[in-house]
């Protein structure tokens, strides 16, 4: 299933509650969710296809850092704000598509 996206990147969030936090943030809600099971890669689907991914200047960026790190409790590293930065980069672009979805891993098992 991976290999039939267009562009893949994987966030690190604890739990489907701090994706759901981040779209707020990103004033995309409710999020719509499907379930891909029996599927072994993904679980679910969040589809946000009828929304847009804000695209903010650096200032905007930081204020919306700061208040994510302040709702979730996160670690300020170079992982969290380049993952998010990242997402920030694709905006313009992944706000083109037709459809736009957020994969939810299946977790790995010990045999992986």
């Amino acid at each position: 299933m991976a290999a039939a996206c267009v562009e893949l990147f994987s966030v690190t969030l604890a739990s489907d509650e701090e994706l759901e936090l981040l779209m707020g943030l990103l004033g995309i809600e409710p999020l719509r969710s499907i379930s891909l099971r029996p599927n072994t890669e993904f679980l679910t689907l969040f589809d946000y296809s009828d929304k847009f991914l804000p695209q903010m200047n650096q200032e905007d960026f930081d204020v919306f850092y700061e208040k994510w790190l302040c709702l979730t409790h996160r670690d300020s590293n170079m992982d969290e704000y380049g993952q998010l930065l990242f997402l920030q980069g694709r905006a313009a672009s992944w706000n083109q598509m037709a459809s736009r979805f957020i994969l939810r891993e299946a977790p790995m098992t010990l045999a992986e």
